[in-house]
């Protein structure tokens, strides 16, 4: 992702490479709800989805869609924003209003949403947030997106959501990570699929690591001979 992480175009070019080659569509998150040289740059990789990040009003939903028409056109592609601020979740109403017909997807981001209150008691997995959730899924239905649920997920985190699974009514179609997206079902009832997602990432930041260490070997080499030619 563009935003949080500050993923650059080189590492969202190998995470497309690895991604073409499974099948597997791409989502990214660009910087804002109108980072136009972040959806030029999603356009050059060809990427299947963008997220908006922190929309916290129904104008906020208007610029992102506008910015992506400008951008991409007529193509069909993979809307989703992120609802994770307290400012947000007032104007929730509002928001699915404009968003429905205009966005695919909304996904509930615990971590920042439970910051945003301020409070050290409402953490990502407090009953708080749970029931925020169930509370918002509801909503999510009514305007006829999908709704996902991400951020710090954890053993804890699964756990709780299987208890409340009945509640939830199939409302929470897909959970993520950082890096990987997978159904609710699956992540439920398979306790190595947030495991191995997380492992994924850790290899992933080992390997770019490695990538960007060898090319600053390579620029610490050509800065060696240049001062030998002084």
């Amino acid at each position: 992702e563009f935003e949080a992480e500050g993923a650059s175009f080189r590492d969202l070019l190998r995470l497309r490479r690895f991604t073409a080659e499974q099948g597997i569509s791409l989502y990214l998150k660009v910087g804002g709800v109108e980072a136009l040289r972040d959806l030029k740059d999603a356009l050059d990789l060809g990427v299947d989805g963008v997220i908006a990040p922190m929309v916290e009003s129904p104008f906020g939903v208007v610029k992102f869609n506008e910015a992506v028409e400008s951008i991409f056109g007529g193509r069909r592609l993979f809307k989703s924003i992120n609802i994770e601020t307290r400012e947000a979740v007032e104007r929730i109403d509002d928001i699915l209003e404009v968003a429905r017909g205009k966005v695919d997807n909304v996904t509930i981001g615990r971590t920042d949403l439970s910051r945003s209150y301020f409070d050290s008691v409402i953490q990502p997995d407090s009953t708080f947030i749970f029931d925020l959730i169930e509370r918002l899924s509801y909503k999510v239905q009514s305007a006829g997106l999908a709704l996902a649920v991400g951020g710090s997920l954890t053993l804890e985190s699964i756990r709780v959501f299987a208890e409340r699974k009945k509640r939830l009514g199939g409302r929470v179609s897909s959970m993520e990570t950082r890096k990987i997206v997978f159904s609710t079902d699956r992540m439920l009832e398979q306790e190595a699929v947030l495991k191995e997602s997380l492992r994924f990432e850790e290899i992933y930041l080992r390997f770019k690591l490695e990538c960007e260490a060898w090319l600053s070997r390579a620029d610490q080499e050509r800065l060696t001979k240049l001062k030998s030619r002084f």
